[in-house]
């Protein structure tokens, strides 16, 4: 029987490309390749490429997202999303692409994706789940900072955070904690993306809660903790070792199974697919939710591998099983 072509998204339009390649590496060794022929696709502004080992590479022909060889033409049964963090995935844009082609793929849709990459958005949707949020501001056009500011001290309480309202990683997040410094801190917000959203800060613990979809039903992980080195979860917390992660998370079991609950609840009201993560600030006995990651991070030290391997499973088995599911949803065998 002939192996089932898989491309593997790797790259990006964001800022988030770098480490969505660290991703990319990790899962291509945990899909199972005596089944499946598993193609790396970068993506870029520039082209859509493939190199081979050595060193050899192959453009996608965007017009049916084929490679093109010297043998000939590389179709594929199915595209994952899991390594391709940040635009055009993220955000749902290549997704309303492979809709149009009736390529399947892993992952959340296009609806689901953008509504949950445009934080503000986001929020709005889940109003009617009644999950516990921070009060907010959208901020939009980077030339009105004075109207922002006074928007921002008229209805929130410092401190606050100011981040890119589409973007990832902690890009561009600031913690404000005067006045005087929200003018700063926009600029460097808006040099990420043409809209910021500010958030009052809710003190408390964060946690992560991965949730997946297997056999038709709806699965939580075991929540993380987050402690971090630096003053919130940034960059350097993520991704240079600046914090600790503690799964499964020190709660009770009926905590546990709170913010499983909220997760679960988040995942489904969104329209989630496949796989994503739930952050959470527990503040007294609430837990307040911050955002969704429909493409979270793969690598050996990300929170949803840790989970996967604190249920006694491992990355392979994870990975190839939402791959099949996948697969077998397509009618694809």
């Amino acid at each position: 029987m002939d192996k089932i072509n898989i491309a593997l998204l790797t790259g990006g339009y964001s800022a988030e490309s770098n480490i969505s390649l660290l991703s990319a590496v990790k899962v291509q060794e945990w899909i199972d390749q005596t089944h499946y022929n598993v193609w790396l696709i970068h993506i870029s502004k520039d082209n859509w490429h493939h190199r081979s080992e050595d060193g050899v590479v192959n453009l996608i022909d965007k017009n049916d997202f084929s490679l093109v060889t010297a043998n000939g033409k590389v179709h594929f049964q199915l595209v994952s999303f899991f390594p391709l963090h940040g635009s055009p995935a993220e955000d749902g844009k290549i997704q309303g692409y492979f809709d149009m082609l009736n390529i399947p793929y892993t992952g959340c849709g296009v609806l689901a994706s953008a509504i949950s990459f445009d934080k503000a958005a986001c929020k709005q949707f889940l109003k009617e789940t009644e999950v516990a949020m921070a009060a907010s501001v959208l901020c939009i056009d980077s030339a009105h900072l004075t109207h922002h500011i006074s928007n921002i001290s008229n209805q929130l309480t410092l401190p606050v955070f100011v981040k890119p309202n589409k973007n990832g990683s902690s890009y561009g997040v600031t913690k404000v904690y005067e006045t005087d410094d929200l003018k700063l801190a926009l600029e460097k917000a808006f040099q990420f993306d043409t809209e910021v959203i500010v958030e009052e800060f809710i003190s408390g613990r964060e946690f992560s809660c991965g949730v997946y979809e297997l056999n038709g039903e709806t699965i939580a992980l075991p929540p993380t903790e987050i402690i971090s080195q630096t003053d919130f979860f940034d960059y350097d917390a993520k991704y240079m070792g600046k914090s600790s992660e503690v799964t499964p998370a020190d709660l009770s079991d009926s905590q546990t199974l709170e913010i499983q609950h909220w997760s679960k609840k988040v995942f489904i009201a969104l329209g989630c697919k496949t796989l994503s993560r739930i952050d959470f600030i527990l503040n007294d006995k609430t837990f307040y939710f911050l955002e969704t990651n429909t493409t979270p991070g793969m690598t050996n030290e990300s929170l949803v591998p840790q989970q996967v391997r604190a249920t006694g499973k491992n990355l392979p088995w994870f990975i190839n099983s939402l791959i099949n599911e996948r697969l077998k949803a397509a009618q694809i065998d």
